[in-house]
This record gives C-alpha cells, sequence and structure tokens, in this order.
C-alpha cells in the first residue's frame, strides 16, 4: 500500500519470496521519492497506481470495459450463472452470502482489489450485525468466506484476478481472524431448560440458544401431534409434523418427499438427501415406517389433491409448479405453516422443524434400544460431531462402564 497525490493505491506483489518482494517495495519507494523531487513525472495518460508499481514501465489505464467485467458485481452474477449443477438451495445460500458481502463493499468495488485487511473488516462488521437478535455466528461468517473464495478461484481460472485469494497466506492456510464461537448447547428436556431459566441470570441471547437446544420427550412429541391435528387449517400440515416427527427427516427432505417413497408393503420410507454426497445431486437412505406414520400417510394419500409430492396445498392456486406438473411445497412455506400452527400457544418455543428431528434422535438414543450407528443412518449424519450431540443421551452406557471402580 502506498499513498500519492492524496490517494491511496494497494496492489499485491503476487510474490512469494520475501527478499524479491522486499526489493518491489524499494523499487517503489524509490518511485515515489523521484516524483517528490519532481525528477520524473506522470505520463498524463498513465493510471498513476500502475505506473509507480511498475516504476514506469507501464502507463495505460485499464480499459473500462475491462473495468466493468472485473467489478465485485459483475464478477458475482456471472459466477451464479456458471453454477447450473449446483441444488438449488446451495446456490440460494451462495446469493445470500454474495449480497452480504456486496452490501458491505458495494457492487462497483474492482474484485482483484479486495486485500486481507478489507476481508478483516468485513468480519468485524458481520460479527456486529444480528439475525433474530442473536449476533452472527462465526461459523455463518466462515461460510460466507468460503463463498468467496470459491468465486476468487472461480475468477482465477478465468484470468479475471492474477493474484491469490487474499484469505490465505503463503501456505495456503487461512489467515483471517474469524471469532470463535461457543459450543453448542447439549440437547435437553423442556424441564431442564425451564430450571435453568428460573435460576435467572440469562441474557437474551443465552436463552434463544437454550431454547434452541430442546428435545420433545414422547410423550409431548405425542401431546404436540394431538394439538397440531386439532388447530391444522389444512389437511397437510398434521402429516406434515408425523412425517418428521417419526423419522427425523430436515426440513428441505420433508419437502422433495414423494409418495411413491412410502413402502406401505415393506414398511420403510425413502427419504432423499443432499448433504451425504458432494459428488452427486441427491442420494437416499432409508427409515423404517412407524405404525403411525402408516396410518397418517395412508388417510392424507386417500384424499391427496394430485401431483408427485407428498406434501401440498389442496388449493391448487397455492401450489407452485415445474416443467413436471406440481412441484409441492417449499422450504420457506413449510416453515411458514409450522410457526403459524405453533404461534401464540405453549409449543411457540418449538423453534423450527429441527426440534422434531433432534427429539426423534434423542428419544432413540435415551431408549437404550437403538444403537449410535442406526440413529447415525436414519438420521443421515454426515460427521461425527452430529454423532456426538448425542452421547450424553447414552445413560445406560456410562453407569454399567463406571461400576469398574470400588
Amino acid at each position: 500500500m502506498f499513498r500519492f497525490a492524496g490517494k491511496q493505491f494497494r496492489k499485491s506483489t503476487e510474490i512469494l519470496n520475501k527478499t524479491e518482494a522486499i526489493s518491489t517495495k524499494y523499487r517503489i519507494e524509490e518511485t515515489l521519492r523521484l516524483l517528490r523531487q519532481g525528477r520524473i513525472e506522470i505520463p498524463v495518460d498513465a493510471d498513476p497506481g500502475v505506473w509507480i508499481y511498475s516504476a514506469g514501465k507501464i502507463k495505460q489505464k485499464q480499459s473500462s470495459r475491462d473495468s466493468q467485467d472485473k467489478t465485485l458485481n459483475s464478477i458475482c452474477q456471472s459466477y451464479l450463472k456458471d453454477q447450473v449443477s449446483k441444488a438449488d438451495k446451495t446456490r440460494n445460500c451462495e446469493e445470500i452470502h454474495i449480497r452480504h458481502l456486496k452490501r458491505f463493499y458495494k457492487d462497483s468495488i474492482l474484485f482483484p482489489s479486495i486485500t486481507l485487511e478489507q476481508l478483516q473488516k468485513y468480519v468485524h462488521h458481520r460479527r456486529q450485525m444480528k439475525y433474530r437478535d442473536v449476533h452472527i455466528s462465526g461459523k455463518t461468517i466462515r461460510k460466507e468466506l468460503v463463498t468467496f473464495r470459491q468465486i476468487w478461484d472461480w475468477a482465477r481460472e478465468r484470468k479475471l484476478v492474477n493474484n491469490e485469494c487474499p484469505l490465505y497466506d503463503h501456505r495456503h492456510k487461512w489467515i483471517v481472524k474469524i471469532p470463535k464461537d461457543e459450543e453448542k448447547e447439549k440437547f435437553q428436556t423442556w424441564n431442564q431448560i425451564t430450571k435453568r431459566i428460573q435460576r435467572g441470570g440469562l441474557k437474551d441471547e443465552q436463552l434463544k440458544r437454550l431454547w434452541e437446544s430442546l428435545f420433545l420427550d414422547e410423550d409431548q412429541t405425542v401431546e404436540l401431534l394431538k394439538h397440531v391435528k386439532k388447530v391444522a387449517r389444512h389437511p397437510f400440515i398434521y402429516p406434515m409434523f408425523v412425517f418428521v416427527a417419526y423419522t427425523g427427516a430436515r426440513r428441505s427432505e420433508l419437502c422433495r418427499s414423494l409418495i411413491d417413497d412410502f413402502d406401505f408393503t415393506e414398511a420403510q420410507i425413502r427419504i432423499r438427501e443432499r448433504k451425504r454426497r458432494k459428488d452427486m445431486k441427491e442420494t437416499s437412505r432409508f427409515v423404517p415406517m412407524h405404525s403411525k406414520v402408516k396410518e397418517v400417510m395412508l388417510n392424507w394419500f386417500a384424499e391427496h389433491p394430485g401431483g408427485q409430492h407428498t406434501l401440498v396445498h389442496p388449493d391448487s392456486n397455492l401450489n407452485r409448479t415445474n416443467s413436471s406438473g406440481l412441484a409441492g411445497l417449499d422450504v420457506e412455506e413449510a416453515y411458514r405453516h409450522f410457526k403459524q400452527t405453533l404461534k401464540d400457544t405453549k409449543w411457540d418455543v418449538v423453534r423450527g422443524f429441527h426440534v422434531l428431528r433432534h427429539s426423534f434422535g434423542s428419544n432413540l438414543a435415551r431408549s437404550g434400544e437403538v444403537s449410535r450407528d442406526e440413529i447415525a443412518e436414519w438420521m443421515g449424519h454426515t460427521t461425527d460431531e452430529m454423532k456426538s450431540h448425542y452421547q450424553h443421551l447414552f445413560p445406560q452406557d456410562g453407569v454399567s462402564k463406571i461400576q469398574v471402580l470400588k
């Protein structure tokens, strides 16, 4: 970085060798010294930053067309158009990440000019922001910067940028400092959470994090489903809740579900997932069919309004369509119906479908009759970290082993 005529210029040396980089720095300082002494002058048609950096060897300004092609907005738009093979949800997440980047940097900034210092300022900026009254987590910020890195790599392959991504040092390790998050709360029962709240001293953010760790025991799950059946505004809502409560499906998996995924003869359900294999658009896992699911789904399919998808609105005007016909509910619609069904009731603390998903896994773990590997297989866990969330819910293992002590 150097200043000339009241303006600041930034450029990477694109050199990994420290001695060569220092030599480039000295050359720029010498050029600036000669300019201050009036011994040399910058040509009228030269770009000052480029001319000083090159010690007078390059003077032409970058064409306006070339500059437009290298703005943050232009490169991001071109990148998104090129991501045709990615899942819709992945593309949507990347679009959200790009919107945050563009709010901070503005559309017109030249993408190759973004520096490590600017990225670090972005991290601090995002960390101060809140979503639903909770500060943006370091994990979320890292995901946004991963998208930035992917865009940078894509642009470099197309010669739109020449230097390495500023997120990395010469060893290709991340050098942006991202605040560490607190470990997530372990899954807890309703009673455990309310006892902690009653002791007092918790901030709003801590309260939200506590309720995020809620799982319903078996009796509460049954009670919740009875409430849903009683108040549901549309016939697909009760089956929607039952589906997640007895399969542990994710919200996106719920919305991808097709009628043919229910094999009532073999008593199993196919779950269409997209997290297990990154080299494939979609894979499947199979969950045994609970008798409650069989009963509810047979009744629902008997009055199903049509189409291939498990969840569709009875009013055809409110359903999405695609080239193959009715496309069923999307994740936002499903979440909206979920929240509306539980609004202004004691169940309002149930934050989303993930509570039912983790209640499914937690109650299986507490039963002592289902192994960790079976739970992981049914729920589609892809990391040891997710498997460990249920570790504390296997009390039967610990109680038997601790008895080795006299």
